[in-house]
């Protein structure tokens, strides 16, 4: 007498000869092994319904686990736009302390330090009245200097203090830079002026100084100079012999 049963996976219905009770066959429809039964299951319908609520399970749980793969995913992709607006917003950080370490060095390099230079300083007409007189000469040289040959002397306190010797290669006056003469005055520019001998005299050329360059009480840009000329470069004031 024939078996009738039902895969409990698919609820395909099945229909085999008596021998084949206890044997394991496999389903047409959904490949999976079903055992057969020793006699014909009483209530087939009923078994496919239990066979449609199993499978309705599985799928459920499949779902279940989709799910859950679906929210891990949304939630690693959470945490990578998270960790990348993090880096972004690191990454504008590092760019703003960056341009206020600029902006900091900058103003350090320029308003934040103070300036050491030439002090401006008006100089003294020292021929207005009889202020020249302590510069000049008191007796005049018994023996002239050679050709080309000159000295300069330095007046501080309106008192000789040193004596420079000038030639032909001439000279570069300042307080400071490549200057050869170094006069000790902060109304000095550090290269102020430069002293040339050129066609028998000597000629003074005022560096673009801050305080200017006065030769007998006279403001100069380029003149040539005479013995006993009285030179002003700010407030240091110097005697050319020659």
């Amino acid at each position: 007498m024939p078996i009738k049963f039902a895969c409990p996976e698919c609820s395909s219905a099945y229909k085999v000869p008596e021998k084949y009770a206890g044997k394991r066959i496999r389903c047409k429809k959904c490949e999976a092994k079903i055992r057969v039964p020793s006699e014909t299951v009483a209530s087939l319908p009923s078994q496919r319904t239990q066979a449609v609520s199993k499978r309705n399970v599985l799928d459920s749980k499949r779902l279940s686990g989709g799910g859950s793969s679906s929210k891990r995913s949304s939630s690693t992709s959470s945490k990578s736009s998270a960790s990348g607006r993090s880096s972004r917003t690191s990454g504008r950080s590092g760019r703003t302390s960056t341009r206020s370490a600029t902006s900091a060095r900058s103003s350090a390099s320029s308003g934040g330090r103070s300036k050491t230079g030439t002090q401006r300083f008006e100089p003294v007409d020292l021929f207005s009245g009889n202020k020249a007189k302590k510069f000049q000469r008191k007796k005049e040289r018994e023996e002239p200097l050679p050709t080309g040959e000159g000295r300069l002397t330095f007046f501080e306190d309106e008192k000789p203090r040193k004596n420079f010797k000038v030639g032909s290669k001439g000279a570069l006056i300042g307080r400071g830079g490549k200057s050869t003469i170094k006069l000790p005055s902060e109304s000095v520019s550090s290269e102020h002026m430069r002293l040339e001998f050129k066609l028998g005299s000597f000629i003074a050329t005022d560096l673009r100084s801050t305080n200017g360059l006065k030769v007998n009480g006279k403001v100069v840009r380029r003149t040539s100079l005479k013995d006993g000329d009285i030179i002003q470069l700010g407030e240091a004031v110097l005697r050319l012999d020659c």
